[in-house]
């Protein structure tokens, strides 16, 4: 069915007789207990009679469960609760419940009459007392016929059951005011009602506490009489065989007219016997809306019409925003879910029940069953009356230009007349800023004449601008402040006749127009006092306008420079928007990190990576010396304008702020400014943390210089400040690519320290420490090292533990013997360096084997391999790339024969084993045929279970297609 097809709800759903003819009283919702069960003629007939009161009601599923136990425990049934306790929100179906439960057990044939009350228990002859505690004086009691006064709970409760067998047991304790022990209790309700079952039913109780408070009974009080009463009453009832009682508190502390203790007091008295039952919950309330204000059921395909109409205009307004598949198919699943509540709310937009069920129950006063009921009939009413209405009565829908509907909403919000200038201003009034909006678009696009979508949506904002959502998992908490986001306010309003394109920009236009809107950069919301909206917005295209005269340059991007240079000024090593190579320094040996500038993003693919390769290759002119010792940080596109919004409206603020007493702006206006310069600083904020995800490394490829990608894809970072955030990517997530720290080992293998540098030269037997700093900061291969320091400590460490020898001063000459003609005092090896003295001028290092000693030192090879040092891992030898110098070392004459077998052998754990992988295939690509033979011993003293050896060790070795060498492999 098109659009145009689908009719508005007026002309296809029937009303309830009184809901269309405006006779829909308040009587008719507000149920008087008392009055009921007294039969007092004054009460409408849906209510007083059974029949009518059950054919007006939906049984959800826990008054259902709540008839089924009173009714069975009233037969005699055993195994059902018989204390219960209805704790419901103010207005939450608990009167209702409590009269479909009295007019159940006095005429329970009544419940025949609708298709699911007739499996219930029949007891007979029921004896009903009813306990109204806002209505019963605790002073002065109440008066019967014969001229009798009952003073008490329990004087009324007796007198009810049975005025001439029950109320004589009590009748002593009602005139004293003393509450009656359990036996006398006991023999009320078995004695006074005659064999007869009991119900019991308690309504407000704790008014009535509150007022006993003040009513003194000898050296007590009548409260503390009616508690004991009370706690006495559940004991007796849960014990009965035949009777059932059931009592209603407030839900919150705030309905507790402020006595907290009084509600957990009373709550305790019968926690041990009591069942706790809520008759109102969820989606619920949707079917009694619709049985209460509805004279017949809506047409089904009808409503899965409307519904699926909208379900496909929000399911593609939600995909269109969707940035991958998993999202996109979340928009399907959430559409699916809305047209079938849609279906189930019709012709009620299940938005609007949202409101009054999440939002308005907040408000001090609004009843959430009986005030969401009268506030509907009056909408329905001057919408099937009046005209107007459109294919579902949604949150923008609410005819506000109708006097009594506005007064109706305004009185159930407890407001009355203090929005009457925000909606003569702002939305309803003769010059209102939404109905210019909709007259001049009704020009442009005459299809959105009817539609009027400013008003629309400035009605959903005011209806959402009470109350408040409680935060998730909360109970008495404050709830969140009023309001609507832009994304909630579109899912309420956007349908087959208004898209979500045209809902934004008339949104934006309502932002800068509204005299009472206010917007904290979150959630919309009407408020009693004008805005300083108006004033930012004018502020801010101000600044837009400069942004785009300067073509990107202008005061944003200084702000957001700014910005980032406050955040990474104490960060030597982070350098903010270099705008050449040289901006960038060269030959500092620290790791440094360029913070590219914005519009580096908005580059393309190829101009980005040639860009980046002239930074991390050049240095003006000139070939960049420590290529190893620097990285980029690349801006996400995402999250720039996100970021230039929020820094527009900081600087619109700094601007109104500026002319504030030029602008004569209240302190209340003062407050919404700070307010939303909280708001944006915080966004701001939020996009600079998250502007740099991705760090961008130099590598060698085919000789070139070539870009390794850094990024942090959807792995969670701890750290919260922006340079933090890089280095954490860089040395803590997932491989390490930057180092705090390198072996001895390392150090020596960098330089190729005992090794000939190419075959048949001779080994290098020493070398410069500045050549090995040099190389960990220039030659393009891992481990890139956080600064200097690393390798001071390396080398301290190495000459500790007798790798290698240290030295200072003048380089030391190389003798004919193969030794450093240096006095050996000057030398340090096998004892502690400490990290300051390593120079990195003079310092430097020699193999053991060419220090001069009286003992020949082993002849000089490559570095023995220490268990230790196979846990190091970070890369091979470095290999320079272009411009690169030669190593300042020192090699000695050709030595003897080279190694040609290597074996080692050493305990690791599992752990060690992995560490120590690279360097046994190391071994392996320059031993023959391109393999090491591998002889591994592990030992059990509780023994290796066979089924485990063959599943955990032999099939995983038969499966990498190992060879076994014969004689390997045996166990014992």
């Amino acid at each position: 069915m098109s659009t145009r097809a689908l009719p508005p709800w007026t002309d296809v759903v029937k009303l309830h007789p009184d809901v269309e003819a405006g006779t829909l009283t308040e009587a008719v919702f507000a149920i008087d207990l008392g009055a009921i069960a007294a039969g007092d003629p004054n009460v409408p007939v849906v209510n007083r009679d059974p029949e009518a009161f059950f054919r007006a009601t939906y049984l959800t599923a826990d008054l259902r469960k709540l008839l089924e136990e009173v009714l069975a425990a009233l037969a005699g049934k055993r195994g059902y609760n018989r204390v219960l306790k209805l704790r419901t929100p103010f207005g939450g179906g608990k009167s209702h419940t409590l009269a479909a439960l009295l007019h159940a057990a006095r005429a329970r044939e009544a419940l025949d009459s609708i298709p699911d009350g007739k499996g219930f228990a029949r007891p007979k002859n029921v004896a009903v007392a009813v306990f109204d505690g806002e209505k019963f004086d605790a002073r002065n009691g109440k008066e019967v016929d014969g001229g009798r006064t009952i003073r008490t709970m329990w004087g009324w409760l007796a007198w009810q059951i049975d005025p001439e067998r029950a109320f004589p047991i009590v009748a002593q304790h009602d005139e004293d005011r003393v509450a009656p022990g359990g036996d006398v209790i006991r023999d009320v309700l078995t004695k006074g009602a005659g064999g007869r079952p009991v119900l019991i039913l308690l309504d407000e109780v704790l008014k009535y506490m509150e007022r006993a408070a003040a009513v003194a009974v000898l050296d007590s009080t009548l409260q503390r009489q009616a508690k004991d009463f009370f706690q006495n009453l559940t004991v007796e009832v849960s014990g009965s065989t035949n009777a059932a009682l059931v009592y209603s508190l407030t839900w919150s502390a705030r309905e507790a007219l402020g006595n907290v203790a009084l509600l957990a007091e009373i709550d305790k008295l019968a926690a041990r016997v009591d069942q706790l039952r809520e008759p109102v919950t969820g989606d619920e309330i949707l079917p009694i809306l619709q049985r209460r204000l509805l004279g017949a059921p809506p047409n089904p395909s009808v409503a899965m019409e409307v519904a699926t109409a909208y379900q496909e205009v929000l399911t593609g307004m939600r995909r269109a925003h969707a940035d991958s598949s998993a999202e996109r198919k979340q928009a399907e699943e959430e559409g699916f879910l809305l047209r079938d509540r849609m279906r189930a709310a019709y012709p009620f937009h299940p938005a609007l029940i949202d409101v009054m069920r999440e939002r308005w129950t907040a408000v001090d006063g609004f009843q959430r069953t009986r005030g969401a009921l009268r506030f509907l009939a009056s909408c329905m009413y001057s919408l099937k009356k009046n005209g107007g209405a459109h294919l579902l009565l949604g949150p923008g829908d609410v005819p506000l230009n109708d006097v009594d509907v506005r007064v109706k909403m305004l009185k159930e919000l407890g407001v009355q007349n203090d929005y009457d200038p925000v909606i003569n201003a702002d939305i309803e009034g003769p010059n209102a800023r939404a109905k210019r909006i909709d007259e001049r678009m009704a020009r442009e696009t005459p299809e959105l004449t009817s539609v009027k979508p400013a008003t629309r949506l400035a009605t959903a904002i005011l209806i959402y601008s009470f109350g408040g959502l409680r935060r998730q998992g909360a109970d008495d908490v404050e709830p969140l402040p009023p309001g609507v986001t832009e994304s909630e306010l579109l899912a309420a309003c956007v349908g087959p006749d208004l898209d979500n394109i045209t809902a934004t920009a008339v949104l934006a236009e309502l932002r800068n127009t509204c005299l009472y809107l206010h917007y904290d950069g979150a959630r919309y919301c009407f408020k009693k006092d004008p805005n300083i909206t108006k004033l930012i917005e004018d502020a801010e295209q101000s600044v837009s306008r400069e942004e785009a005269q300067a073509q990107g340059r202008g005061p944003v991007r200084e702000k957001i420079k700014e910005m980032l240079d406050a955040r990474l000024a104490a960060h030597h090593t982070a350098v903010v928007w270099p705008e050449k190579s040289q901006d960038i320094p060269d030959e500092d040996p620290r790791f440094l990190v360029a913070y590219l500038p914005l519009e580096f993003a908005g580059e393309s693919k190829s101009d980005q990576e040639r860009q980046a390769k002239e930074y991390l290759s050049k240095y003006g002119d000139r070939p960049r010396r420590y290529r190893n010792g620097l990285g980029l940080a690349i801006p996400d596109k995402k999250q720039i304008e996100a970021l230039r919004r929020a820094v527009r409206y900081l600087l619109a603020i700094e601007r109104v702020d500026a002319k504030k007493q030029q602008l004569r702006l209240t302190r209340d206006q003062l407050d919404q400014l700070k307010e939303r310069k909280r708001t944006e600083e915080a966004a701001a904020e939020a996009c600079l943390r998250d502007l740099y995800a991705e760090v961008w490394l130099p590598r060698v490829a085919s000789g070139e210089i070539d870009i390794e990608r850094v990024e942090r894809g959807g792995r969670p970072l701890q750290a919260t400040g922006i340079h933090e955030r890089i280095m954490e990517l860089l040395t803590s997530v997932g491989t390490p690519r930057v180092h705090g720290s390198v072996t001895p080992r390392k150090v020596a293998e960098r330089v190729r320290l005992g090794e000939p540098v190419s075959p048949g030269e001779s080994p290098v037997l020493g070398v410069k420490v500045s050549e090995v700093l040099d190389s960990f900061f220039r030659d393009i291969a891992p481990p890139r090292l956080e600064s200097s320091n690393v390798v001071r400590k390396a080398i301290a460490r190495g000459v500790a533990e007798g790798i290698f020898a240290y030295t200072s001063g003048s380089q030391p000459a190389l003798g004919p013997n193969g030794k450093f003609q240096v006095a050996r005092d000057k030398l340090v090896i096998g004892r502690t360096l400490a990290e300051d003295e390593v120079d990195f001028e003079s310092g430097f290092i020699m193999v053991p084997a060419a220090i001069p000693e009286a003992t020949p030192p082993p002849a000089p090879g490559p570095v023995p391999v220490r268990p230790e040092d196979l846990a190091d891992t970070s890369g091979p030898h470095a290999e320079p790339v272009g411009g690169g110098t030669d190593p300042a070392s020192v090699r000695g004459a050709p030595g003897p024969a080279r190694q040609t077998t290597v074996r080692l052998k050493f305990k690791a754990t599992r752990d060690q084993i992995f560490k120590a992988f690279p360097a046994i295939a190391n071994l392996a690509d320059k031993s023959n045929d391109g393999k090491v033979t591998l002889s591994v011993e592990g030992t059990s003293s509780e023994g290796f279970d066979s089924s485990w050896l063959r599943n955990a060790v032999e099939e995983p070795l038969q499966e990498a297609d190992i060879e076994r060498l014969p004689g390997e492999g045996q166990s014992e």
